[in-house]
């Protein structure tokens, strides 16, 4: 999984989406690219998140949501583990 850990690619990510640079945009979009969830995503739709994706790095047992609650955003997980409903997810290449 440290495919996607490329230093350039997480950069990008953490800088401020409207202070994003074309090299930004670009390392986002070829790191994204590679990823299994956006692979049936078109080109234009890859291109769009570009300019909207963040990197947040949460802390073991930390909550992102809570069963019942409404989700105004989704996670593609890079590294680590989650646990929902008791079960283990790892990301995937």
């Amino acid at each position: 999984m440290t495919e996607y850990l490329d230093p350039h690619f997480i950069r990008a990510l953490c800088r401020d989406p409207e202070r994003r640079t074309l090299q930004d945009l670009q390392f986002i979009y070829y790191g994204l690219l590679g990823l299994e969830a956006l692979r049936p995503c078109r080109d234009s739709v890859l291109r769009g998140l570009c300019k909207t994706v963040r990197y947040e790095r949460h802390h073991a047992n930390h909550v992102l949501y809570y069963t019942g609650e409404l989700a105004t955003s989704w996670y593609i997980l890079l590294s680590g583990s989650v646990f929902i409903d008791g079960s283990m997810f790892l990301p995937r290449s």
